[in-house]
C-alpha cells in the first residue's frame, strides 16, 4: 500500500498559487505546469504570460486547480491596471475576522499589457464568469466573484461599449439567477439542498446562490454609488431577496453573502449624498435593521460575525459620513443596541472582540447613557436569550445580565434605570441555575451574586432559593463552578451583612470536615476505574460540531430542558471532598473580601481566622484517597491570597506556621501529583515575596526540606528565566492576540475575560471593556 499525498493549494499570492499548483498530487496536465513554470519567469512577455494564463484556463482536464489559478492571475491584472482604485474590499473570507487595515504584500505584475490585452483579459473573465458561476467547486466560485469585481473595477474606468455591455450583461445574469434560486428554494428547500452536489444537509452552498450573492458584493463594490444608476435596478426586489437570503434561508454561507451585498449597498449610498435618503428613511435602511435583528442573533458564528460586520459599516456611515440627527440614531437603538451589547460576550472569539471594538468606535464615550436609555429592550432581549435554545447564547446572556448588574447597577447616576427590571432579571437568572449545560450555571451563579450585591432588598425575596442554589454550586463536580459559587456567596455576604456572614460560617463548619469522609481507595484502583474498558467502550460519541443526540432537551431534570454540549443524561455524584474544596474557595472569598476599605463586615478577627485556618490544615492533610493532592493544590493557590489579605505582620506571627509543615511535605514528597507540588512551590515563592524570602527559609527547621525548598525555588526561577511571559506580550495559537492578556491584573474579572489591554483601559469603560 503506498500513500498518496495531496498537497494542499494555497491561493495567498499568485506567486504560492502557481508553486503549489506544480506539486499538486495527483499531478495537474503537462502542458499546466509548463505554463506555470513559465508564469514565474522574471523575463516572460506579456504576450507569454497571457498565453500561458489561457493554457491554465482552457486546460482540457478541466481540473479546479488550474481554472483557479488562472481566475487568480487573471483577476490580479485587471485590479492592477484598474484606475478606479477606491472600491470597498468585499468581506466574502467566510468565518474569519476581516482585516480592518490590510495591506497587500504582493507586487504588482512585472509584465506591462496593452489596453489591447487588457480588454483581452476582461472578456476571458466575463466568459469564465459566466460559464463557472455554478462551479462544483466553491473555490472556483469564490474566484469567480472577484473576478467579476475585477471586471467592473477597471472597465468603469474606461470607455468602451463592449465592455459597458458585459457588465451589464453579468448584473443582469446575476440577478436573474438569485431571483430564480430564490423561487426554486421557496418552493422546495428540501429538493433545492439536495440538489447541491455533494451535500447532504444545509451546511454547504447551495448551487450558484451563494456566488451569486458574492459576485454581487463584488460588482457593487467596483462600481461604488454608481451602481444605483444601473439599468433596469429594481432595488425593492433586490432588497427583498437580500432580506429573505440573509434572514429566512437555511443555508449560512448564503445568509453571510446576502449579508456582504447589503453592507456594500451601504458603501456606496453613504458615498453619495444623493442616496443618503435610502440610509435615513428608506427601504435600505429598513431592510438593514431587520437583516441585523436576525443576522446578530444567527445561531451560525459566521453569519453573526458577517452581521457584525455590516453592523459596523452602517452606523459609521449613518453617523460619520452622513451625520444623521440624534433623534434618527435613536429609532435604532431597540433594535440594535441590545444585539451589540450581548455580543460583546459571545463565545465565538471573534465575533466577541470585533463587537468590543465596534462598540469602541461607536459609542466612545456615551456606552452607559445609550444603554440606560435602552435598557427595556435590553433587558427583555436578555431574558428572551436566557431561555434560547443554544447553551452558549444562553452563558453570554448570563454574562450580560450580570455586567448590568455591574455597571448600571453600581452606578449612582443610572442606578434607578434598571431597578424595575431587577425581579425579571433574577427569575431569568434562577432558571439559568437549573441548565444542563454546567458554564450557564456557573454565569448564573455568578450573575445573581453580582445582583444582590448591587439590588440587595430587590434581591432579597428569592434569597432563599438563591442560597440553596449557591450552596448545590459549591459543591458542585466541577472545580470552575465551585469557585464561582464562592464568589457569588461573597457578594451576597457583603449585600446582606452580619447575618448571613453567621450562615456562611455555620455551613463551613458543617462541610469543610467532608473530606475525611471519603472513600478510602488507592492509586492504582483509581487508575484501574478511569481506564476501564467497558466503561468506555460501545458508547454514544459526541462532538460540539456535530448534530449528534447531545441536542435532545432532557424533560427528567428538575427546570427546563436545554441543549447542551454533552450528553446530559450522563453525571457523576458528588464526592464529599469536594464540598471541603468548596469551602477552601469560600474562605479564601471571605476574607479577601473582607479585607477591603469598602467591605460591608470588618476583616475577620484572629478569634475566628486562626482556629478556621488550622482546622484547614488538618483537613487537607488526608491521603487516604488520590484526589487528596487536588485538594492540597486547591489550598496552596488560595493561600497567597488569603495571606496578602492578612497581612505581613499578622502572617509572620500567627499563619505562616500553620502552613509551613504541610506546604514543605507536599514540595519534597516523591508520591504527590505533579500539579500538587507545583501549586506548592508557587505558593512556597509567592510567600516568601510576601514575608521576605530569608524570614520565610528561617521558618523551615528542617535540613533536607530547607534543600528541597532552594532546588524548587531555583528550578522555577530558571523555568521564568527561560520562558518570560510579560505582561500584555502573551500569545495562543488558538484564540486571537491579546485574549491571554491582563489575566493577572487587578482589572481582571469575569465581566472581562481575557480582553486586550487597550480595550480594558477604553474612556468612558472603567475596569473592564463594558459600556
Amino acid at each position: 500500500f503506498k500513500a498518496t499525498h495531496f498537497f494542499t493549494m494555497d491561493f495567498a499570492s499568485p506567486t504560492r498559487a502557481l508553486i503549489s499548483l506544480q506539486k499538486r498530487k495527483p499531478a495537474v496536465s503537462e502542458n499546466a505546469v509548463e505554463a506555470a513554470k513559465k508564469l514565474l519567469e522574471k523575463d516572460t512577455s506579456a504576450e507569454d504570460y497571457l498565453d500561458a494564463i489561457a493554457t491554465l484556463m482552457h486546460d482540457e482536464t478541466e481540473r479546479w486547480e488550474t481554472l483557479s489559478v488562472s481566475l487568480l492571475l487573471a483577476t490580479k491584472i485587471l485590479v492592477d491596471a484598474a484606475v478606479n482604485q477606491t472600491s470597498s474590499a468585499v468581506y466574502i473570507d467566510g468565518p474569519r475576522v476581516p482585516m480592518e487595515n490590510a495591506s497587500s504584500t504582493e507586487t504588482k505584475t512585472e509584465c506591462t499589457f496593452s489596453s489591447e490585452q487588457l480588454s483581452k483579459v476582461a472578456t476571458w473573465l466575463h466568459q469564465a464568469s459566466l460559464k463557472y458561476l455554478e462551479h462544483n467547486e466553491p473555490r472556483v466560485r469564490t474566484f469567480v466573484a472577484k473576478a467579476v469585481g475585477a471586471h467592473a473595477t477597471w472597465s468603469i474606468g474606461i470607455d468602451n461599449p463592449q465592455h459597458e455591455e458585459e457588465r451589464q450583461a453579468v448584473h443582469n445574469q446575476i440577478v436573474k439567477s438569485i431571483q430564480d434560486h430564490i423561487e426554486e428554494g421557496r418552493d422546495s428547500p428540501e429538493k433545492h439542498s439536495k440538489s447541491s452536489t455533494g451535500a447532504l444537509d444545509d451546511t454547504t452552498g447551495w448551487r450558484a446562490l451563494e456566488t451569486n450573492w458574492q459576485c454581487l458584493a463584488c460588482w457593487i463594490a467596483s462600481l461604488g454609488d454608481k451602481y444605483y444608476e444601473t439599468v433596469g435596478l429594481q432595488l425593492d426586489q433586490l432588497l427583498e431577496n437580500a432580506e429573505h437570503s440573509s434572514t429566512v434561508h437555511l443555508n449560512r454561507h448564503v445568509r453571510a453573502a446576502s449579508i456582504a451585498v447589503l453592507e456594500q449597498l451601504t458603501i456606496s449610498a453613504g458615498s453619495n449624498e444623493k442616496y443618503w435618503h435610502l440610509l435615513e428613511t428608506g427601504s435600505l435602511r429598513k431592510t438593514i435593521v431587520k437583516v441585523l435583528k436576525a443576522g446578530l442573533g444567527d445561531n451560525w458564528s459566521q453569519v453573526r460575525m458577517a452581521a457584525s460586520v455590516l453592523n459596523r459599516v452602517f452606523w459609521k456611515t449613518i453617523k460619520e459620513t452622513c451625520q444623521f440627527s440624534n433623534d434618527n440614531l435613536k429609532q435604532l437603538y431597540p433594535v440594535l443596541i441590545p444585539r451589540m451589547c450581548l455580543n460583546r460576550f459571545y463565545l465565538a472569539q471573534g465575533v466577541k472582540l470585533y463587537s468590543h471594538q465596534t462598540w469602541k468606535l461607536v459609542f466612545p464615550e456615551s456606552g452607559i447613557e445609550v444603554v440606560a436609555q435602552s435598557i427595556a429592550p435590553i433587558v427583555r432581549y436578555y431574558v428572551q436569550m436566557c431561555d434560547a435554545d443554544n447553551h452558549v447564547v444562553r452563558e453570554a446572556a448570563c454574562q450580560a445580565v450580570a455586567e448590568l448588574a455591574g455597571k448600571i447597577g453600581m452606578d449612582e447616576v443610572h442606578y434607578t434605570a434598571l431597578q424595575p427590571h431587577v425581579p425579571i432579571l433574577l427569575q431569568a437568572l434562577i432558571m439559568c441555575f437549573h441548565d444542563e449545560s454546567w458554564p450557564v450555571r456557573d454565569e448564573a451563579c455568578l450573575a445573581c451574586g453580582t445582583f444582590c450585591r448591587a439590588y440587595p432588598e430587590e434581591c432579597r425575596p428569592e434569597l432563599e432559593t438563591l442560597w440553596t442554589r449557591w450552596t448545590e454550586q459549591l459543591t458542585d463536580q466541577i472545580w470552575s463552578v465551585r469557585a464561582d459559587a464562592a464568589v457569588a456567596l461573597g457578594d451576597a455576604c457583603q449585600a446582606y451583612g452580619e447575618e448571613f456572614f453567621h450562615r456562611l460560617m455555620k455551613f463551613i463548619d458543617e462541610n469543610l470536615p467532608a473530606a475525611q469522609n471519603q472513600p478510602a481507595m488507592t492509586l492504582e484502583d483509581y487508575k484501574a476505574l478511569q481506564n476501564d474498558m467497558a466503561a468506555h467502550t460501545d458508547s454514544q460519541l459526541y462532538s460540539c460540531g456535530s448534530l449528534a443526540p447531545k441536542l435532545k432537551k432532557n424533560s427528567n431534570k428538575s427546570g427546563a430542558g436545554r441543549i447542551g454540549c454533552s450528553n446530559c443524561t450522563i453525571n457523576r455524584d458528588k464526592q464529599p471532598w469536594e464540598a471541603t474544596d468548596g469551602c477552601l474557595y469560600l474562605i479564601r472569598e471571605l476574607v479577601d473580601e473582607c479585607s477591603y476599605d469598602n467591605s460591608t463586615l470588618p476583616a475577620l478577627s484572629d478569634d475566628i481566622l486562626l482556629p478556621l485556618l488550622r482546622q484547614v490544615a488538618d483537613v487537607c492533610r488526608v491521603s487516604h484517597f488520590p484526589q487528596g493532592d487536588d485538594l492540597r493544590a486547591t489550598l496552596w493557590r488560595q493561600l497567597p491570597t488569603m495571606m496578602e489579605a492578612i497581612g505581613k505582620q499578622r502572617c509572620k506571627r500567627l499563619y505562616l506556621e500553620v502552613f509551613m509543615d504541610l506546604l514543605m511535605r507536599n514540595i519534597e514528597s516523591r508520591t504527590a501529583s505533579a500539579i500538587s507540588k507545583h501549586a506548592a512551590v508557587s505558593c512556597a515563592q509567592a510567600l516568601s515575596t510576601l514575608v521576605g524570602p530569608n524570614i520565610f527559609r528561617g521558618r523551615v527547621y528542617d535540613d533536607y526540606q530547607r534543600e528541597a525548598l532552594d532546588r524548587a525555588l531555583r528550578e522555577r526561577q530558571m523555568q521564568q528565566e527561560r520562558s518570560p511571559r510579560e505582561q500584555g506580550t502573551q500569545f495562543s495559537p488558538f484564540e486571537p492576540p491579546g485574549l491571554l492578556d491582563n489575566l493577572d491584573s487587578h482589572q481582571f474579572s469575569k465581566l472581562t475575560p481575557g480582553l486586550p489591554a487597550d480595550m480594558m483601559n477604553h474612556p468612558g469603560v472603567g475596569a473592564g471593556a463594558s459600556f
